[in-house]
């Protein structure tokens, strides 16, 4: 998960930057959430690393474990930012791998314990 979850975020951040149709170097702010994938320097770091962006001339902002109401948490922070620095260009990156959170019905099935159970669904999606 430390790996694909910055590497889901890139190819969604690189999508919404060709979109967008500016250079990437007009971006200042970053705000990456996630609830899955937690590790120090941050998923955030190596977001901005996959991006092509420069992590040290950078605003980032990381929100983990926001849960359901993550959308409207990071909306409501990326407003604040385009609002008070003039000439903002903010990135919003949501990026969430649940396979951890899902559990067999019984104790019996292979996958029942979190940890078989990512390592068998994540065989399957990545």
């Amino acid at each position: 998960l430390l790996e694909e979850v910055p590497k889901l975020g890139a190819a969604a951040g690189e999508k919404a930057i060709r979109e967008w149709g500016q250079q990437r170097s007009r971006i200042k702010h970053l705000i990456f959430c996630t609830t899955s994938g937690v590790d120090m320097l941050g998923a955030d770091y190596q977001l901005t690393k996959l991006l092509g962006l420069c992590p040290s001339m950078m605003n980032r902002v990381r929100l983990y474990h926001q849960g359901c109401f993550a959308g409207g948490m990071v909306l409501r922070v990326a407003r604040d930012l385009a609002e008070n620095n003039c000439g903002a260009r903010v990135l919003i990156v949501c990026s969430e791998i649940t396979v951890v959170t899902f559990r067999g019905l019984f104790k019996s099935h292979h996958y029942y314990k979190t940890g078989h159970q990512c390592r068998y669904i994540s065989t399957g999606l990545i």
